[in-house]
């Protein structure tokens, strides 16, 4: 490739004729279900048809509808939904600890997002589905004299609850095209290196921690992660969409095009929507409470457009997933003895040894009708599943400034996140200072 691999810093910046050259030379190979109803697109569509030189105002009328834009998706034909595959592209070099490297990272935009998740210690089906799914996959790579190579892979699945699936390829390798599959209705993605059709722990990579999501078509949420929970993608059936520049055949393959992030940043600028605006075309009325506790109105603050790069970090979505669950929470306590409100905040270190409970660090302000009480508490913490875990350690509690009053206590606890919610039972030990064996929490996390 015409790109320098031994100029690629930090503080050299790509041009775009460089960064669309490596995205071509790179572009992934996306896998679909056979009855997948939504591919990616532009958030835009709807205006692919509009007059050269129409006026913002019938632009934006011509958008529509959250509604209007579902229904109108789903009545074309899959080669007119292959006419509208567009899968968003930027790179920049980024500094490593073997040299040079470079990030591509490719944005995958889908009207819809239709999936059922099955809660576990209560075997319901939840509705998961929402307006607007915003998915990524992040290619690094590496340089290898004066080329570049794919070093690793990470794809997004579900973010900000789920980690991302990860692979790093050997020394050596020259493939150029990685396959991902795609999860049914939901879309996270996970890759399938030795192009079986089915995500195999190990040898298609792994999330580097205890929670695997894999594919799972069938929504189940158990941390550990089976083979079952998805169908396989074989070639013969299943949609592929790629660059147009891979050799895979068959009668459903169609390519996608390849479109700079800044030029969609471009095209939403140029529309000038109001936050009025843009919360009509692409948001549905949801009740604020059901928001709270998880229900998603489409969220086109984050859902539309790809985060902008952060100065100083290597990428979006390479942290780990410990600062999910660092934050503050607000809300009541409601212990049949004392109920009160609540105000604390928590530090958790999650890590990636699947047999060793993660550390959380908490700190608990609780004020009732009668007392205030700190808690000092102290977790070991292991996830059941993608929103359940149970936590026991100990705790310092005390009523005064001085500590005068104090006690230590055993504690074990339950927790199920839900949406920005933390809903938790909790048992502990008793003692002079508090008789509050048996607590039930209903917290706000930010």
């Amino acid at each position: 490739m015409a790109l320098d691999a031994g100029a690629a810093t930090p503080q050299n910046s790509l041009s775009a004729e460089d960064q669309a050259r490596l995205a071509r030379e790179f572009a992934p190979v996306l896998v679909f279900h056979p009855d997948e109803e939504y591919f990616p697109s532009s958030p835009l569509f709807p205006l692919d048809d509009a007059l050269p030189g129409s006026d913002r105002e019938n632009r934006v009328s011509l958008l529509g509808t959250v509604r209007s834009r579902v229904r109108s998706y789903r009545a074309l034909t899959p080669g007119e939904k292959a006419e509208l595959a567009t899968v968003y592209y930027r790179a920049y070099p980024v500094a490593a600890s073997a040299g040079p490297a470079i990030v591509i990272e490719y944005w995958l935009y889908y009207v819809q997002n239709d999936y059922r998740v099955r809660g576990n210690l209560l075997p319901l089906w939840f509705d998961a589905s929402h307006p607007n799914d915003l998915e990524h996959i992040q290619i690094v790579l590496r340089a290898e004299g004066d080329r570049f190579a794919v070093d690793q892979v990470y794809a997004s699945a579900h973010e900000g609850n789920i980690p991302a699936h990860r692979y790093r390829y050997p020394v050596g390798n020259d493939r150029n095209h990685t396959r991902f599959l795609v999860e049914l209705g939901s879309h996270a993605l996970a890759p399938d290196i030795d192009e079986d059709g089915m995500y195999t722990p190990g040898p298609d990579g792994h999330s580097g921690y205890k929670l695997l999501w894999g594919i799972r078509d069938r929504g189940i949420t158990w941390f550990s992660y089976n083979p079952d929970y998805m169908d396989r993608r074989s070639v013969a059936a299943s949609v592929v969409m790629d660059s147009g520049l891979t050799d895979d055949a068959g009668a459903r393959r169609f390519a996608y095009r390849l479109v700079p992030v800044a030029s969609l940043e471009e095209d939403f600028a140029r529309l000038a929507l109001t936050d009025r605006q843009r919360k009509d075309a692409f948001e549905v009325g949801k009740h604020w409470f059901r928001r709270v506790f998880g229900g998603d109105d489409g969220n086109s603050d984050a859902l539309l457009l790809p985060p902008r790069l952060r100065p100083g970090t290597e990428s979006i979505g390479f942290g780990g997933l410990s600062s999910s669950e660092r934050g503050v929470l607000l809300g009541a306590t409601l212990s049949v003895e004392e109920p009160g409100l609540l105000l604390g905040g928590r530090y958790s270190v999650l890590h990636g040894r699947k047999f060793v409970p993660d550390l959380v660090f908490e700190a608990d302000g609780i004020l009732t009708g009668d007392h205030a009480y700190l808690f000092s508490q102290f977790f070991l913490s292991y996830p059941i599943d993608s929103s359940t875990r149970v936590m026991g350690g100990r705790e310092l509690v005390t009523d005064s400034i001085s500590f005068d009053r104090r006690q230590w206590n055993w504690i074990g606890r339950i927790e199920v996140r839900l949406g920005r919610m933390r809903v938790s039972a909790t048992t502990r030990s008793i003692g002079p200072v508090t008789g509050l064996s048996k607590e039930f929490r209903l917290a706000y996390f930010f």
